[in-house]
């Protein structure tokens, strides 16, 4: 609900209403909103208790940049760390990617680039990478589904192909400068997403 802005931006978060809805009691709902609250994926207003996140363009583009240096990060220690076999399979999920793309529901299409995304932090071996990717992840992925939406990929285009080719060389300053490519985004982009998906949010638009 909150990776998707169920909860819309500014509205507060009906507990009780969202207890029965849940079918849990209050304290664990309130331990949970906590941690999501936490962790960015809500607000906590004065007197309003627990509110939707705002759509940001700042606080995303801000995001986007984050997320750009740790995968450069990554793909240097994947290219050092990762066995020709991981690589392999990396090469065969793309491939399946590529070849299922257009047919999968738009919102598998993120968590599918999400998880290719992972299979390579999790070559690094280190799991505070992994976290920290992951974490990122949710708080952009309402955005990144929007994104994917305007932006989809040329039919045709061999997915990630080019990008694991350079894994495969072990090419680490070529996969950096690519990734840093594929994540980031201008200001004025983030801008045209943010509006696309309150339009979506607000007409009930399915995540």
């Amino acid at each position: 609900m909150a990776m998707t802005y169920r909860f819309r931006p500014g509205e507060r978060i009906n507990e009780v209403l969202l207890a029965e809805q849940l079918q849990v009691s209050r304290t664990p709902l309130r331990e949970a909103l906590n941690r999501l609250s936490s962790e960015g994926y809500i607000s906590v207003a004065p007197n309003r208790g627990f509110i939707g996140r705002e759509l940001d363009p700042t606080e995303i583009q801000g995001l986007f940049e984050l997320r750009s240096i740790l995968e450069q990060g990554i793909v240097r220690l994947a290219c050092e760390r990762a066995s020709d076999e991981e690589l392999e399979a990396l090469k065969l999920f793309a491939d399946d990617q590529a070849a299922n793309w257009r047919e999968k529901p738009t919102l598998q299409n993120p968590r599918d680039d999400e998880e290719f995304h992972l299979r390579i932090a999790r070559m690094t071996g280190n799991a505070e990478l992994v976290k920290a990717l992951e974490q990122i992840n949710g708080r952009i992925h309402f955005v990144r589904w929007i994104d994917l939406r305007l932006r989809p990929p040329p039919p045709g285009v061999r997915h990630n192909g080019e990008f694991i080719d350079m894994l495969m060389r072990r090419d680490a300053d070529a996969c950096a400068k690519r990734i840093a490519t594929m994540i980031n985004r201008r200001y004025d982009e983030i801008v045209e997403v943010i509006r696309a998906g309150i339009a979506d949010i607000y007409v009930g638009a399915e995540f």
